[in-house]
């Protein structure tokens, strides 16, 4: 009975989609807009996404009432088409653009690793990459990486589909070159480089360039170029040259050349991908000592995740600004690479012999999470005695689900093994949005003190903040406009004023003030929010 299940879902494709996108939909979109937007960015684009929405100004993104040239719009109207029909952005809606983003990356991946390799490399991969630490975190955020990197893999799926057929081509190679350019919406000429230098790499190392003769470059560049310039063209013509010379100059290439801010040591991302790609990331080694093994042997295969994990890592590797969310794209790459070496060694019985590759990895990983497992309650009851309970019971399936890992793992069960793995990811995903998750959105959520401060302003009195300027304040206020103010003449000039007016400023910098500016003030709020205490006062009671 359980083999004609198991080859009935082996049998049809459209089984396996549906399962990845349940499955996958579980961990993208559950609980979505339970937190609050956590500052920096989440805040950020939801208000410009606002603003946007609120001024039916589609073509120019604005922030704070100002032209914002950092990213191109698409993200902004994606969250836009989904709040429209309710006329407000919200946390969920701000997320959906990149859960939705998650699941469709997913499912290419899939297709992907199945015209490589197999249908069976092309689910687990899919799986990987949905359940890998950073995939999974930023896929529940409002940003661009998701939806970036979702583009990017499209895009390389139509070239790849086209390359490995001899009918129907065009039409392939064309929708590649749509993606292309949706990504230029997403993040700039980041989405056109890297889809490029990849199929660029990729026919050089099948030594196939005169392929590009069938790619139909010619009417390729006119479907891109109608894609990304009806956009730029139309914002160019509203915010000028200085529109144009600072999202291509400044926030685009001077990120890339020479970044004002993120800038990071040469091997920042030696140490960042594999902390990020966990627990996957334990098994690349292997997948290097298992491809120079197996060389000769259907290496080819390899050729396409080979060089776009490959070109993607060096390309951030010698840009000057570095997160580890920007190498977001090579993660399909990673989990087709990590996908194809268990294949190849853990579900083929006959390959056991290299089974050390991963049998000591993580018996290290699942060492390490019993012992941390069990000293959780003890530090809990030490900091948080009030969740004694919770930590008992997040210490206790963690240790449960390892205990069975690494019995699975010993009698060598290996894809039992690889299934306990990806149950162990989902119940830590249930116990960190259930459990910690909301513990850490109280300290860094800025919603209930911006709530306390509606309270206490009318819609017509004037807000600012000195010294510091979080998007978190405007979007949660609701206001339309937030004067930020950076010296104390400007300070003393927005105090001095027979109207009331609002303020928010940090504990220390107010008693600085109070050294040098004379104005009453009033604090009529207090609280702390992530790292920073703050204050809200008034010059008037």
């Amino acid at each position: 009975m359980n083999k004609t299940i198991i080859n009935y879902f082996w049998k049809y494709t459209h089984i396996q989609v549906a399962f990845l996108v349940i499955f996958t939909g579980f961990l993208f979109v559950f609980d979505l807009g339970s937190r609050d937007l956590w500052a920096p960015d989440e805040p950020r684009y939801a208000q410009v996404a606002r603003e946007m929405l609120e001024n039916k100004n589609f073509v120019l993104p604005h922030l704070n009432g100002e032209v914002y040239p950092d990213k191109p719009p698409l993200l902004f109207w994606l969250i836009d088409l989904f709040s429209m029909p309710f006329r407000t952005v919200t946390e969920f809606f701000a997320r959906l653009p990149s859960a939705l983003s998650g699941i469709g990356c997913c499912i290419a991946v899939f297709f992907l690793g199945k015209f490589t390799f197999s249908q069976r490399t092309g689910f687990i991969a899919a799986l990987i990459l949905a359940t890998n630490v950073n995939f999974l975190w930023i896929a529940r955020r409002s940003a661009f990486d998701v939806l970036l990197t979702f583009l990017i893999t499209m895009s390389l799926l139509c070239f790849y589909s086209g390359y490995s057929r001899d009918s129907k081509r065009t039409i392939l190679f064309l929708l590649s070159y749509v993606f292309m350019g949706l990504a230029v919406l997403t993040k700039g000429p980041l989405g056109l480089f890297l889809p490029v230098i990849i199929i660029a790499s990729f026919l050089v190392m099948e030594g196939n360039l005169k392929l590009y003769r069938y790619m139909a470059i010619g009417r390729g560049c006119i479907v891109f170029s109608i894609i990304v310039f009806s956009w730029f063209v139309l914002a160019s013509l509203e915010g000028g040259k200085e529109y144009v010379s600072e999202i291509l100059n400044n926030q685009i290439m001077g990120r890339f050349f020479n970044s004002w801010k993120d800038k990071e040591p040469f091997y920042y991302y030696f140490i960042r991908f594999p902390m990020e790609f966990m627990p996957w990331s334990l098994f690349i080694p292997g997948v290097v000592i298992y491809s120079i093994k197996e060389k000769n042997k259907g290496f080819r295969k390899l050729h396409l995740p080979f060089v776009w994990f490959t070109a993607v890592f060096i390309f951030f590797l010698i840009a000057s600004g570095k997160k580890g969310r920007y190498l977001l794209p090579l993660y399909p790459a990673a989990s087709l690479l990590v996908a194809w070496f268990l294949d190849s060694i853990i579900l083929n019985p006959e390959k056991y012999k290299s089974h050390r590759i991963i049998c000591i990895p993580d018996y290290v990983l699942f060492g390490f999470i019993i012992v941390f497992s069990i000293s959780i309650p003890f530090v809990v009851n030490t900091y948080f005695p009030v969740k004694n309970v919770n930590s008992v019971i997040i210490s206790s399936l963690c240790i449960g689900v390892s205990v069975f890992s690494l019995v699975f793992l010993y009698r060598r069960k290996m894809a039992v093994f690889l299934m306990s793995k990806f149950l162990a990811v989902l119940i830590i995903f249930v116990l960190s949005v259930k459990i910690v998750i909301p513990e850490i959105n109280r300290k860094k959520s800025a919603k209930p003190f911006c709530k306390k401060i509606n309270t206490i302003m009318q819609p017509e009195n004037k807000l600012a903040i000195f010294g510091f300027y979080k998007d978190a304040y405007l979007f949660y206020t609701g206001r339309k406009y937030i004067k930020v103010i950076q010296n104390t003449n400007d300070l003393k000039h927005f105090l001095n004023s027979e109207e009331r007016r609002f303020l928010i400023i940090k504990p220390n910098e107010l008693r600085d003030m109070q050294r040098y500016i004379k104005s009453p003030t009033y604090i009529l709020l207090s609280d702390s929010i992530g790292h920073r205490e703050i204050v809200f006062v008034s010059n008037k009671m």
